[in-house]
């Protein structure tokens, strides 16, 4: 067996312990400094992923908004069209009432027209019947004998 191989397993014979120790400490502060590189990368990589985020909220919220002012237009469009249309039927439903009314007051004028006809007709029966009633008082005949 050399010197070598009679060492334990990871001592080198021709290498003092104290070295170890700092070999050992400069592996940790390495694996510190890796940690911290790594840590300030994520942080980095983070922080444009949040920005990235955030800046396609903002086209997404303006695409949205963009998108329901288009349809509140399209709405209120709809709702002009239909209001008009509804006023237009109201107009027609108004002149219809109107006519309907003309009609029916000059079917109502020519009812009182014949009415007063009526009227006048019995009132000149009534008169000739009087006057005849008289002539026949004045000439001394029975009210009967007519």
């Amino acid at each position: 067996m050399s010197a070598e191989e009679a060492s334990g397993p990871g001592e080198d014979p021709g290498v003092d312990d104290s070295g170890i120790g700092e070999r050992v400490s400069a592996v940790f502060t390495a694996a510190e400094k890796a940690a911290q590189h790594i840590l300030t990368m994520a942080r980095e990589e983070g922080d444009d992923i949040r920005r990235q985020a955030r800046a396609e909220a903002d086209v997404l919220t303006h695409q949205l908004r963009v998108e329901a002012e288009r349809e509140a237009e399209r709405i209120l469009m709809d709702a002009g069209v239909e209001a008009e249309s509804m006023l237009e039927q109201a107009r027609v439903a108004g002149r219809k009432i109107e006519d309907d009314a003309r009609i029916r007051k000059e079917r109502l004028q020519e009812e009182m027209r014949l009415i007063e006809e009526r009227i006048n007709w019995a009132q000149d029966g009534l008169r000739e019947v009087m006057s005849r009633l008289r002539l026949r008082d004045d000439q001394g005949e029975p009210p009967d004998a007519a």
